[in-house]
This record gives structure tokens, C-alpha cells and sequence, in this order.
């Protein structure tokens, strides 16, 4: 892509170094986190700054590295793009989007780890849906960790802010307890897993 931010341009090479990154990391203890999901290699523009769309550049090989890593075993943790594909879903970006991440990425390939979203407050989300129906999609979507680095815009209170919509968007039975009970129960699995790992 434009913004050369991957491995390579070949699925294959991609994989391999994957492949490779993650095991290090996990001899040592580390989560390592594939992103961006569903491919962000042929994106033009960047998300930090705005809408990204890649109905026309996006390939399925893209989704190679991801299918043939989860294949073999793969299920810690993978980060989701804020890029928009109306070749998948014609309304949300792949964070907030159903049919990318429970359709693609839980019932087509499978993943049973954790999904990360990539920074709810990048201009690709915060420009375009307010903090409530961004976090109530994202969690309808699948993603079980909602991430909010405070980079692209300061807002100390965003963690409170989060929590709060959180817990109204359950007592209005919105989002139900049984979801938010799901994302926790994959999360400590993660950190079990690891926890294990390291003794």
C-alpha cells in the first residue's frame, strides 16, 4: 500500500513474518496482536486522519496471513481497522461492522481469541459517530477490548466516559450482560494462557 506500514505485498511473506514475530514474542511471554483486520495493506489514506475506504484497492488475499495463522493454531489477540469496504459491508468500517468481524474473522476463519478495536477516538470513527453508537456497534460487532489511546485527541475523562455508556447501554438491555461476560471470559482465557506460559 501508499503508506508501506506491512511486511511485504505477498500474503506468503506476510505469514512467514508473522508467524515468526508472534512465536518470539511468545517464547518471552508477549502478546503479539495481528492487525489491521481485514487488511490494511492497500489502504491510500490513514485512519488516524480520517475516512479510509478500500472497496476498490482491497484484495482477498489480504485475509491469507490471517486465515492460514488461525489454521495453524493462532487465537491470541487481533486489532481491527477503522477501514470501510462496501464489498463487505456496505454501512460500517470493519470495527464497527458485523458482518467483518463475527461474520469474517469468528464464523469464516474461525478466530476464538480476543479482538482489539484500533483507537476509538482516530478521526475514521470519531469524525463520523458519536462515543455511544461507536462503542454499542463496536461491541455488537464482537470486539471485546475497546481501545481509547488519548493521542489523537486529549479527554481524561474517556475512560469513565466509556464505562458509563457501557454500563447504560446494558441497563437499557441494549447489549446484554451474557456479551460483556463473553469478551471477559476470552480476555482472562488470554491472560491465563500466558500467565501459564511463563512460569
Amino acid at each position: 500500500g501508499k503508506l508501506q506500514r506491512s511486511f511485504s505485498d505477498d500474503p506468503a511473506v506476510v505469514t512467514r513474518n508473522a508467524r515468526a514475530t508472534c512465536n518470539a514474542f511468545r517464547d518471552k511471554g508477549i502478546i503479539a496482536t495481528l492487525k489491521h483486520f481485514p487488511g490494511h495493506g492497500s489502504s491510500t489514506t490513514d485512519t488516524h486522519k480520517g475516512f479510509t475506504d478500500i472497496t476498490t484497492t482491497w484484495r482477498e488475499n489480504e485475509l491469507q496471513p490471517y486465515r492460514q495463522l488461525i489454521a495453524g493454531g493462532y487465537n491470541d489477540a487481533i486489532m481491527t481497522a477503522h477501514v470501510y469496504n462496501a464489498r463487505i459491508d456496505s454501512l460500517y468500517p470493519a470495527t464497527l461492522s458485523k458482518k467483518t468481524l463475527k461474520g469474517i474473522l469468528r464464523e469464516k476463519l474461525g478466530f476464538r481469541g480476543v479482538i482489539i478495536s484500533d483507537d476509538m477516538q482516530m478521526k475514521a470513527i470519531a469524525d463520523h459517530y458519536g462515543l455511544e453508537e461507536a462503542i454499542r456497534l463496536a461491541i455488537e460487532a464482537d470486539a471485546d477490548i475497546l481501545l481509547f489511546g488519548n493521542n489523537t485527541t486529549w479527554d481524561p475523562d474517556i475512560t469513565r466516559k466509556a464505562i458509563a455508556v457501557i454500563r447504560t447501554l446494558v441497563s437499557k438491555k441494549i447489549i446484554t450482560p451474557d456479551r460483556i461476560n463473553q469478551s471477559y471470559r476470552r480476555i482472562m482465557a488470554l491472560k491465563e494462557r500466558y500467565l501459564f506460559q511463563c512460569k
